[in-house]
């Protein structure tokens, strides 16, 4: 269950990072991502129209902005909050994050009878089941009211 909790902690850190940039789309055919925020810096990439940015802090009139395509300094006036496709990309690794969760979600509770049978006198049977057999509901229903009624282990 600690193991749980540790990785629940890493994972909301990890969301409130992604959270704090403001996502934005390029609203130019052609935007220029630069080393600095200068007309005189190195261009290091390009990004065309509706492409996704995350917007980290601004200066001025440039944008700090993360891309698939590396990390740099935009133009904020060549941004929009709306894509310009219907179809708008949401943040993968945010996604992947939710994904994991809901799946730690879910084997806590399809765990849940072998984890309240540990004190029982039939635990190891109890875990086996739930293992082997617990996707089928009526068979983790049994194995729950075994686990909180059955005879406990004395200590």
């Amino acid at each position: 269950m600690k193991c749980l909790k540790s990785i629940i902690f890493a994972f909301t850190l990890l969301i409130c990072h992604i959270a704090n940039a403001e996502v934005r789309y390029v609203n130019t055919p052609v935007l220029n991502l630069r080393s600095c925020p200068s007309t005189e810096c190195e261009i290091s990439g390009k990004l065309v129209s509706g492409e996704t940015v995350y917007v980290e802090e601004t200066q001025d009139e440039w944008a700090k902005v993360r891309t698939d395509k590396g990390n740099g300094y935009v133009v904020k006036r060549s941004l929009t909050d709306r894509s310009a496709s219907s179809n708008t990309e949401e943040h993968p690794v945010l996604a992947f994050i939710i994904f994991i969760l809901l799946l730690c979600l879910a084997w806590c509770i399809y765990m849940l009878p072998a984890k309240l049978a540990k004190n029982n006198k039939n635990a190891d049977r109890i875990a086996t089941v739930n293992l082997l057999l617990g996707w089928i509901p009526i068979v983790w229903v049994i194995l729950l009211i075994l686990a909180l009624v059955g005879e406990r282990v004395d200590e």
